[in-house]
């Protein structure tokens, strides 16, 4: 008799602890920024310069736990802050070099870490992988 198909509350259970594990990975493989700080700085070097209300939407948060973001990251000289040319009572903000360096590194590690963490899968099961998650996003 085949198994039972996990029920939804135990696949969410289970997405949660494959995410854990793989910033846990992460993090132990040298990752040299916190997740969220990762992913803001991601997204500022690929748009180059961005408002904080649009960095906000793209990483799902208030703008007010994007305000924290943002901080942390100019204080660690990842990311300036300044007016936005275009409407002076706008900031916006753009990386540094050592804040693309500091992505790039990111990049790096998770490459690395992606690798050995998917590295048990066949090339047939990353794909429906893909293929399923890929169907859970909007």
């Amino acid at each position: 008799m085949p198994d039972a198909a996990p029920t939804a509350a135990e696949l969410a259970d289970l997405l949660h602890s494959a995410t854990r594990a793989f910033r846990q990975a992460v993090r132990l493989g040298g990752g040299p920024l916190p997740p969220h700080q990762g992913r803001a700085l991601h997204i500022v070097c690929e748009e180059g310069a961005v408002r904080p209300a649009r960095l906000a939407e793209r990483l799902h948060v208030t703008p007010r736990s994007v305000t924290d973001v943002i901080d942390a990251l100019v204080e660690a000289g990842f990311v300036s802050r300044g007016p936005d040319p275009g409407d002076r009572r706008a900031q916006l903000v753009e990386p540094t070099d050592r804040g693309r360096a500091v992505e790039e590194r990111s990049r790096e590690v998770r490459a690395e870490v992606a690798g050995e963490f998917f590295g048990g899968l066949s090339e047939a099961d990353r794909a429906e992988l893909g293929r399923l998650l890929g169907a859970l996003l909007p």
